[in-house]
Formats: C-alpha cells, sequence, structure tokens
C-alpha cells in the first residue's frame, strides 16, 4: 500500500517496493529505470515506510561492504520487508549471526568457516552423485511427466543438510515444511512464528542429544569445539542450526529449480554444457547471476551519513539493495538479460558480498552443478511438459522459485 505522504522524487511519488514482474525469469522492469538514475531512489514499503533502494552492482556492492550500515533489524530505521520481520526485532537473536554485527557476527560465523570451505563442498561430491543417480534411475523407469521440483530439488539439499547435521530420514518431512513456511510471506506472523518455535524445539533436543553422546555430524562437532568449551551456549546454537538449516535448503532448492528451468528451456544452455561439461561450473555462476533468487534483496540502516554516489544516506534511514538489479546491471555485464554460460559472472551478488556473503555458497554451487550434470545424464532430450505459462512462479516466497517443474525426455 501507499499512504498519501509518501516522498517525492523528480516530481513523481515514491513506488511501492516490491515491484511486479513482467517476464516471470527477469526483474521487475522498473528496477532497470531506477538504476539507469540516481544512486538511490525512495521508494515505499508495505507499512507505508520510506526506504532507500539501491540497483546498481556498483552501489549495491559499496554498500554491503561499508561498515557504516548494520544489519541489525533493532537499528533506527531499518526496514521491516514484510510484517514477519517484526519477529526478529523482537527477539533479534533469534536470527543468529546473519543479523549481526561484528564483533558478535564473526564469534558466530568463525565457528562454521571450515564446515563450508570449498575443499568440504569438493569432498560431498561423491555423494551427491551416487543420491542423484539413485533418485533418477528410479525417476526415469516410473511415469511421466516428472515434477523436479518434488522429486529433485526439494530432497536433495534437503537429504545434505540433514547428513550433515545426522537427522534420520525419518525427521526431514517436518524440517522441509517448517522450513518452507519461514520464507514464504502468504503465511501470517503467528503461523511464522509457530512454525519457528517449533523447528527450535527440534533443533534443541538434537543439540541436547548430541551433548549427551556427539557422534560425527556438524552439530556434535560444534558441541565438542565450542559448547562444551564454553564458546556457545546452547540458546546460541539453536538458532544458529536453523540459519544453517533454512539457508541451505529451501535458497537451494528455489536456484536449483530456476536453473534446471534455463536447462530445459534454453537449448543453447543444454547444448554448451553437453558439448563440454567443463563449462558447467561457470554456466552455474551465470545462472546465479540471471536468476537471482533473493527477489526483494538486502535491508540494511545506516548508522551514520554516508555519501552514496549522488545521494547522502542519512544516519537512521533504512536502505534496500536489489540483488537482482544489480547482477542485471550492463555496466558489469554485457546484454544482461541474455543467460550466457560463456560469461564470465563471478562478480555476481546472488550470495550478497562483505562480511555477510552467503556462508554456504560453495556447497549450493556444488549441489547446483550435480543436479544440472545428473539430469543431462539421465534424461536425454530433457524439456517442459507442460506449457511456460502454465508454471507455478512463488511470487510469495522471499527465495524466488518454481512450486513445480514437469519435465519429460
Amino acid at each position: 500500500m501507499m499512504r498519501d505522504d509518501v516522498a517525492v522524487q523528480d516530481g513523481k511519488a515514491a513506488p511501492s517496493y516490491p515491484m511486479l514482474r513482467g517476464c516471470p525469469v527477469d526483474p521487475p522492469p522498473q528496477l532497470a529505470e531506477l538504476r539507469a538514475g540516481r544512486a538511490a531512489s525512495r521508494v515505499t514499503l508495505w507499512d507505508g515506510s520510506q526506504v532507500w533502494l539501491v540497483t546498481a552492482h556498483a552501489h549495491v556492492r559499496a554498500v554491503l561492504g561499508d561498515r557504516r550500515f548494520t544489519a541489525v533489524t533493532s537499528a533506527p530505521g531499518f526496514p521491516m520487508m514484510t510484517p514477519t520481520s517484526q519477529l526478529v526485532r523482537a527477539q533479534p537473536k533469534s536470527a543468529s549471526f546473519i543479523r549481526a554485527d561484528d564483533p558478535e557476527h564473526s564469534r558466530l560465523r568463525s565457528m562454521l568457516t571450515r564446515e563450508f570451505l570449498q575443499r568440504r563442498a569438493d569432498e560431498m561430491r561423491p555423494m551427491l552423485r551416487e543420491m542423484l543417480d539413485e533418485i533418477l534411475s528410479e525417476l526415469v523407469t516410473g511415469e511421466r511427466p516428472v515434477d523436479l521440483v518434488a522429486n529433485l530439488t526439494i530432497p536433495v539439499p534437503s537429504r545434505v543438510i540433514a547428513a550433515m547435521f545426522g537427522i534420520p530420514a525419518g525427521e526431514r518431512a517436518l524440517m522441509e515444511d517448517r522450513s518452507a513456511i519461514l520464507i514464504d510471506r502468504g503465511y501470517t506472523p503467528k503461523q511464522v512464528a509457530a512454525a519457528r518455535d517449533e523447528l527450535d524445539g527440534f533443533l534443541r533436543e538434537l543439540v541436547e542429544s548430541r551433548i549427551r553422546e556427539p557422534g560425527d555430524d556438524l552439530i556434535s562437532r560444534l558441541v565438542v569445539d565450542q559448547v562444551r568449551q564454553g564458546k556457545l551456549d546452547i540458546d546460541e546454537m539453536v538458532p544458529m542450526c536453523r540459519l544453517l538449516l533454512v539457508a541451505g535448503h529451501g535458497t537451494t532448492t528455489s536456484q536449483a529449480g530456476l536453473s534446471l528451468l534455463s536447462l530445459v528451456t534454453d537449448k543453447g544452455l543444454a547444448t554448451s554444457l553437453r558439448e563440454d561439461p567443463e563449462l558447467l561450473p561457470a554456466a552455474v555462476e551465470e545462472l546465479l547471476r540471471f536468476h537471482s533468487i533473493v527477489q526483494n534483496g538486502l535491508a540494511r540502516a545506516a548508522t551514520e551519513d554516508v555519501q552514496l554516489g549522488d545521494t547522502v544516506i542519512k544516519a537512521g534511514e533504512g536502505i534496500v539493495l536489489s540483488l537482482s538489479a544489480g547482477n542485471r546491471d550492463e555496466q558489469l555485464f554485457p546484454s544482461p538479460d541474455t543467460l550466457d554460460p560463456h560469461r564470465d559472472a563471478r562478480r555476481h551478488l546472488a550470495f550478497g558480498h562483505g562480511i555477510h556473503q552467503c556462508l554456504g555458497q560453495w556447497l549450493a554451487k556444488a549441489e547446483i552443478e550435480e543436479m544440472l550434470a545428473a539430469v543431462l545424464r539421465w534424461m536425454p532430450g530433457v524439456r517442459l511438459a507442460v506449457p511456460f505459462e502454465e508454471l507455478d512462479f512463488r511470487h510469495e516466497v522471499s527465495s524466488y522459485g518454481l512450486g513445480s517443474l514437469p519435465v519429460t525426455w
């Protein structure tokens, strides 16, 4: 909604944000118009509040790397992106280090760094390939069409994070369901809080069981190295585990689904990857740039006056950084609306930038690479089984994706 007293810029009222997409695989066209103008533009959020919106790659990157912008939701002016944002403001520690600044951010994040190195992700590839071959060998012998979301992009990240946590297969359904609610704007704050609390209860029981009897999993290593050493308490560890679970599952599912959509609709991409499998890592970087699933961007607030290009962001003002607009910036990516697997897209912003850059990016890229390779391997000539117009794009989910992807081959 928009209030009667919305800010005016260049003779026009500040537009509502988020904006509507035109093509479902492209960012809203208004973002490109704003990117061609000032370094930051005023927009109106759902609650009528006014914040700055940044759309150019260089400026998004600059803000994310500037310690004068805080990620703490209780800071003056911090944008409440959705009604459920108030839940984190009311319980700041419930979001773990993703909503903290240094030194608290570094203290918690550093406990996990070695678990998410590129080397650790690469060590998981044999397990991923075995899992994918098991899943796809069954799918290709069954009925067609096959939904790659329900049968591949949801279960694979779920099984990976469950294996890392040591969660039994029979308990994955609760994890998947409650995690999905936490990133879906279609649910009320009360429903989101209930899902969060239920997931936290599940994780607390898991942590307490590892305290009694550690095993060979990520939670056990945190217990032995951090909890028992007095560096981390259970009330800090539970939100940390929830953050890893939700971020490692929902976002990878969304990005993998859209990446597979490109694979089955873009003949040039499929042909390039079949002819040159070594192109896969670069293609995944380009798919991350092109789809930019964090569709509404990242929120920050200025803690002091900051000059950003031709605009001054004053202390106490909120700012939203559009990753999708930055990743379609023609100043860095020529012909940005074209998916080009040969492009060097490594400077994309899909994982953010700065101290809060996505911790699990290497694992996410490994999972997506292996999923694309496996589908090419098991489903020659894979293609959509329904008209493109009938696809279920999830506009209400914070990590934009597909509700289903029916294919045949």
